[in-house]
């Protein structure tokens, strides 16, 4: 065998490389982005920078902590915070299908106790959007359970 051959053996060999790179790229069935909305949300984004500019702001920053224990996620406000209204979002970065929201249910202690016992072990992004005064906050917290 040549030269000749053993270079269009290489050619051949790449040809059917990137024919197969093609194939399982094509085929990949979880292409997505981080939300469904993810240009909707981009666009709006200023708006979240302020949110949080805000949360930064507070006496006492919001604390999102994981009770191994109890088998819970903590969120304490400050006490000025009591009466406040949002939502908690439970963000799985490996499973978008795993995630889900909760309402916002401050008591007169400030604080949520949110039982995650049935929740899969792992990293969670906790993301917290809430209203007091008509101000708005949010704040989020990575945790791993």
């Amino acid at each position: 065998m040549n030269w000749g051959h053993k270079i269009g053996i290489l050619y051949g060999l790449f040809v059917v490389f990137m024919l197969t790179l093609v194939t399982l790229c094509i085929k990949q069935k979880d292409i997505s982005l981080v939300s469904d909305d993810y240009y909707k949300k981009e666009i709006a984004y200023q708006a979240e920078i302020e949110k949080q500019h805000n949360a930064a702001g507070l006496s006492v920053p919001v604390s999102i902590k994981y009770d191994s224990n109890t088998q819970s996620v903590g969120i304490n406000f400050p006490e000025n915070q009591q009466g406040a209204t949002g939502k908690i979002q439970f963000y799985r970065p490996a499973d978008a299908k795993k995630d889900f929201n909760l309402a916002l249910n401050l008591g007169t202690t400030a604080t949520q106790q949110i039982p995650v016992a049935t929740l899969l072990k792992g990293l969670w992004v906790v993301k917290i959007e809430w209203e007091k005064s008509g101000i708005q906050y949010s704040t989020e917290e990575k945790i791993v359970l």
